[in-house]
């Protein structure tokens, strides 16, 4: 899956995979939180009377709900979508990501480029019990600001034994190299 953009010399130490569990969990409460916010403030302009407007209009109870269905139904079928394309991976010279709903798109980061990395833990991650987490990346072209970084392998599995491997990893390569 990352034979395209691997250079002659490199090769892959080990890819990793977000949890389905928490990806897909947190997917959908966010785009239900959000859908719940929005449907509320629609729902509240059914209680407002104006002229030849009955506030409990059918259509106007119905379409917010639609709406809702409809969007929750297109969050789990683009999440489906990118779950399937997403992989990180760590070589000798670089971290990727791999992600994309229709295409697959590709980042990296050379290790020479790498000046952080910390693992960050959600309320999400703790929510669904699965031992998971975050970890960024940061270089001085892409700093680590809040959840700003461009380089975050999401939704991890032992966040902080991947965090110490791949530290490690990153560190003896920056004296080699």
């Amino acid at each position: 899956m990352f034979e395209k953009i691997l250079d002659k010399d490199e090769k892959i130490v080990e890819v990793l995979r977000p949890n389905k569990t928490k990806f897909f969990v947190k997917t959908i409460l966010v785009s239900t939180l959000y859908l719940l916010f929005f449907v509320a403030v629609a729902c509240l302009g059914m209680f407002v009377p104006s002229e030849g407007f009955e506030p409990l209009d059918a259509i106007w109870v119905l379409v917010p709900i639609g709406a809702f269905i409809l969007f929750e139904v297109l969050v789990v079928i683009f999440a489906c979508m990118w779950y399937k394309k997403t992989f990180y991976a760590y070589t000798n010279k670089r971290v990727i990501m791999r992600t994309g709903v229709i295409g697959v798109d590709y980042k990296s980061l050379d290790i020479k480029m790498i000046g952080a990395i910390d693992v960050y833990v959600s309320f999400f991650d703790k929510l669904v019990h699965k031992d998971t987490g975050s970890l960024r990346f940061g270089s001085m072209s892409s700093p680590i600001n809040g959840q700003a970084s461009a380089f975050i392998f999401s939704h991890i599995e032992k966040p902080y034994e991947n965090y110490k491997k791949i530290k490690e990893f990153i560190e003896e390569q920056k004296k080699i190299g």
